[in-house]
Order: structure tokens, then C-alpha cells, then sequence
């Protein structure tokens, strides 16, 4: 994980090039991942329940609720595993790597829960994810593309 954090700071940068310029909106030079109408209605419920998590995280912090900070956490670390083996094969290897990494952040979060730890170190991690979740963002977006036509 300690690898990818100077690769995250690079995707961190990236919105200063995605400002615009002159009143015009600047050019999305994000990486296009490929997907169906429907794959991108999933991915799009995905990032939805990690907005719905992130915010019971917090809330569970701002009431010191420690065992509902674990269980919220527990249940976010699952989202490559959700996602059909087709789309998958299509996500860029850095980007299957940030989502183990995030993954794996979810799951340290969930053990300072678990061990009833101070409100800080959760605090810090959330920060972790949320690198993650800004990083993906500002690298990537999915693109609906019509799929290839077989010549008869």
C-alpha cells in the first residue's frame, strides 16, 4: 500500500490540468474505461452505496460509535468482488490496484473499530480512503461505448 501513495499524489494533481481556463471547460483527459449502459448503472449504484458508507462512517465517528464504524467498513470492502468478471477484465491494472489498496484501507478502518480505537486513527484512515476515492476520480471514467459490431 505504501507504494501506491506516491502514485496517488500524481492522481491528486491532476485536477490543477482539469481546471478551467478561460471561462471554457477544459478537455477530460481522464482514462476512458469501456462500458455497457448496464455496467455503468452498477458501477454508478457502487460508488452511491460508497457515498451512503462514507457517510455512516462519519457519523459513526461523530457519536464515537466504534462497533458501527467496524461493521459499515466491513461491508464497503467488497467492491471488485461485486463487479461481473467482464468488467474487470477491462479495468486498467493501476486501477485494480487502487481498489485493492482501498480495499484494504476498509479493512484496517474496520480493525480500529473492531479494537475500540481512538476516534484519530479512524479519522486518519477515512482520510486514506478518501485519497482513493479522489485518485480514481480524477484518473478515470466510464464511458458508455456501443459494443462491436461482427462482421456476417
Amino acid at each position: 500500500m505504501q507504494r501506491l501513495i506516491p502514485i496517488l499524489a500524481l492522481f491528486l494533481m491532476t485536477p490543477v490540468g482539469l481546471a478551467q481556463s478561460a471561462g471554457r471547460p477544459a478537455q477530460d483527459i481522464r482514462l476512458i474505461i469501456p462500458v455497457s449502459s448496464a455496467e455503468r448503472n452498477q458501477v454508478l449504484a457502487e460508488m452511491r452505496e460508497f457515498l451512503h458508507g462514507l457517510h455512516n462512517i462519519q457519523n459513526a465517528l461523530a457519536s464515537k460509535d466504534m462497533k458501527g464504524l467496524a461493521v459499515t467498513a466491513k461491508d464497503m470492502m467488497p467492491l471488485m468482488e461485486r463487479m461481473p468478471p467482464s468488467l474487470k477484465e477491462r479495468f486498467p491494472e493501476a486501477f485494480s490496484e487502487m481498489a485493492l489498496a482501498q480495499s484494504e484501507a476498509f479493512r484496517s478502518l474496520a480493525r480500529i473499530g473492531e479494537s475500540n480505537g481512538e476516534v484519530g486513527a479512524a479519522l486518519e484512515q477515512t482520510a486514506e480512503i478518501l485519497t482513493y476515492c479522489s485518485g480514481c476520480h480524477d484518473t478515470y471514467r466510464f464511458e458508455v461505448r456501443a459494443p462491436a459490431r461482427t462482421r456476417k
